[in-house]
């Protein structure tokens, strides 16, 4: 009898959710194999949201990943199931990508209490967010509006917003689907609006390297559509940081034979903001994004970021 092929995740809601949808993919690629999930608290997991991110900061990349990492190359588990935009733009040492599943919406999803849309909430009104990205993307475009801090997971926020400690919160649509709580979203937001993290709405399975078997039955399971998108995306994120997170928003779209790729960065009080698109072959996704980004270096992007909280973690 084969030993079960372990997977790891991590414990929230939302990933127990996420990574059991994957599961089911991957034990109907290998019958005869039992599929198990491992749950590996991360420290992101372990920590309070106050404490994981100082007010006004996105937390450090890897927070919700190296654990799993560890557990990985430990041999612990043989594979794990991630949301892509934790992952950080460049893989530990023998860990790689064993696929990248199609990706759900990206868009981000606003709730309100009233039900009202947008632009449709009336000045004064509390909004909620715990994402500098969508804070500085919400007070360029309604800059009459109260942004204030929202943390804890779906549940927390969605409660929060019905004890009316807000009027309205944003939050990201692949989450909700993913929960079966998509009908509580009030609008979709357009990208036009708010554009998503990069690689918002990605799931991703990472392998150690080396393990060709593994990579090889899930490759069924590797969305290319996907692949080329976040690809772009997060060659974008990672020509602009170096490292360090920051409120920055991307989206690609195919075209047919072409990828239109959208950018923005900003400050969090969006008093500076910087958009932009660039279209290129979808032969060469990462190219794309890396010239997207040096194009907004070239028009002083480097202000806005050097702005932005930069603390050592």
């Amino acid at each position: 009898m084969k030993s079960p092929l372990l997977i790891g995740t991590r414990g929230s809601q939302l990933a127990l959710a996420q990574a059991g949808g994957v599961r089911l993919q991957i034990a109907g690629l290998l019958p005869g194999v039992e599929v198990r999930l491992e749950t590996v608290k991360t420290l992101g997991d372990r920590l309070s949201a106050k404490e994981a991110a100082p007010e006004g900061a996105e937390p450090p990349q890897g927070l919700f990943t190296k654990e799993l990492d560890e557990a990985l190359l430990s041999g612990r588990v043989r594979a794990a199931i991630h949301s892509l935009k934790d992952v950080p733009t460049v893989l530990p040492a023998g860990i790689q990508y064993g696929a990248f599943l199609k990706r759900e919406d990206p868009r981000d999803a606003m709730v309100s209490r009233t039900g009202a849309k947008f632009f449709e909430l009336p000045a004064g009104s509390r909004i909620g967010t715990a994402s500098p990205r969508r804070e500085a993307q919400i007070r360029a475009t309604r800059s009459d509006l109260e942004v204030v801090p929202l943390r804890g997971n779906v549940d927390t926020r969605l409660r929060k917003l019905r004890e009316g400690e807000m009027e309205a919160i944003v939050l990201a649509l692949a989450g909700l689907k993913r929960l079966g709580r998509e009908k509580e979203a009030t609008e979709l937001l357009s990208p036009e609006i708010m554009l998503p993290a990069p690689a918002q709405g990605v799931l991703c399975v990472t392998l150690r390297e080396g393990d060709a078997e593994l990579k090889e039955a899930l490759r069924p399971l590797d969305d290319l559509p996907t692949r080329i998108c976040a690809g772009a995306e997060r060659a974008f994120l990672r020509t602009l940081q170096g490292g360090c997170r920051i409120p920055v928003g991307a989206l690609g779209i195919l075209e047919g034979e072409s990828l239109n790729l959208s950018g923005v960065i900003a400050n969090p009080n969006g008093e500076q903001m910087m958009k932009h698109s660039r279209r290129g072959p979808v032969q060469n996704p990462v190219e794309l994004g890396e010239e997207l980004a040096r194009h907004f270096l070239d028009q002083g992007a480097q202000e806005i970021l050097n702005g932005f909280g930069r603390t050592a973690w």
